[in-house]
């Protein structure tokens, strides 16, 4: 079953350039992985540091492996104390 995810980031303003730069250094290795469908960065027009992530796996096992990844590992990382807010839907498709 195919999974999407929808994250939204929001930057703590004295690292909003920092994130901005971990957000875009994870795409093109995620993009690469087997089971990624689709990874694409947003960013809020409205709402300055904020961004949204929106991805379609394969399957759960592609999402898990994804986590499990040293870029993914190494992005998560450098995220720590930076951000206001992470919000992660995994959603599924109705219809």
């Amino acid at each position: 079953m195919e999974i999407r995810v929808v994250a939204t980031i929001v930057a703590k303003k004295e690292f909003r350039a920092k994130v901005t730069e971990a957000l875009l250094d994870v795409i093109e290795p995620s993009r690469q992985e087997v089971g990624c469908l689709q990874y694409e960065l947003h960013q809020d027009l409205d709402t300055d540091g904020t961004f949204v992530f929106y991805e379609r796996w394969a399957s759960e096992d592609a999402l898990n492996q994804h986590n499990k990844t040293e870029h993914f590992q190494h992005f998560a990382k450098s995220l720590e104390g930076k951000l206001e807010e992470l919000t992660i839907r995994r959603l599924k498709s109705l219809a």
